[in-house]
């Protein structure tokens, strides 16, 4: 693959900025093949085939770290779990925040009936989101469907390896469109700065929960694929500790939400 040959696993550990300029890349690049070959459904497709060019890098960095853990554990080294996975939850949030930095800037500068067309179904999404907030109770409905999102990524990444980065995407093309709509009507680029402020309190910690789901579920794939190892069951004491920080994360979001929802 083109993409390992640019950026191995040691390099994105050691500089995991690179993996920013990957995310802007391959998700703009998505973008404009789903737009010439998939124009009924451009904001899904795009979703697809970063899940597709990144299978094989995160398949194998998530064997990688899989491999790590139980080496550390091994050596009995005294790590607490986030400390021996934050190298893979750095790459993980670069790689996204490079997504959604890109997305949203396209969003941004094309004009209106463009954008309609590349992000309908994000579109579709948010106004789907917005309406049942309306009509539900508000912290309930909200901890219920990241909840859901949360166990999807859990679930794709223990059956695909690397299948929460389809769920990753998806929620990351979302944000993006969320954030182009504030900007958009605030004037462009100068609303960056309150499209920011309206959804980074929330969505750093929902975000950061999905991450550590798809690393919780990923190594325990990568760990059962092995078949054979006398550390298993301490790395699924590992994955579900990190499941609790997660569960504990998207809790604190939705109250963040809630909150703004209500103001």
């Amino acid at each position: 693959m083109v993409l390992e040959k640019i950026v191995t696993i040691r390099e994105a550990i050691r500089h995991p900025l690179w993996m920013s300029v990957i995310g802007a890349l391959v998700s703009v690049i998505s973008l404009f093949i789903s737009f010439l070959v998939f124009p009924e459904s451009i904001g899904l497709f795009t979703s697809v085939l970063v899940t597709f060019i990144m299978t094989p890098f995160m398949v194998n960095l998530l064997t990688y770290e899989a491999f790590m853990t139980e080496l550390e554990i091994k050596k009995r080294m005294h790590q607490t779990f986030l400390k021996r996975h934050w190298d893979m939850l750095l790459i993980y949030t670069a790689f996204f925040s490079g997504m959604i930095a890109a997305l949203s800037l396209v969003f941004i500068f094309l004009p209106d009936d463009t954008v309609q067309k590349l992000f309908e179904d994000q579109i579709t999404e948010i106004k789907l989101i917005r309406g049942s907030f309306l009509f539900s109770s508000t912290f309930i409905k909200i901890t219920i469907n990241n909840i859901g999102v949360l166990l999807l990524s859990i679930l794709f990444a223990f059956i695909f390896g690397s299948g929460a980065i389809f769920i990753l995407s998806w929620n990351a093309s979302v944000l993006a469109a969320a954030i182009g709509l504030t900007a958009k009507s605030f004037g462009g680029v100068g609303g960056v700065p309150v499209a920011l402020i309206t959804y980074l309190p929330h969505g750093v910690f929902e975000i950061a929960a999905y991450f550590l789901a798809g690393i919780a579920g990923g190594i325990l794939s990568a760990v059962v694929a092995k078949r054979k190892t006398e550390l298993f069951w301490v790395v699924v004491k590992d994955s579900l500790k990190i499941i609790s920080v997660a569960v504990v994360l998207l809790i604190a979001g939705a109250i963040i939400e809630t909150m703004l929802i209500g103001s």
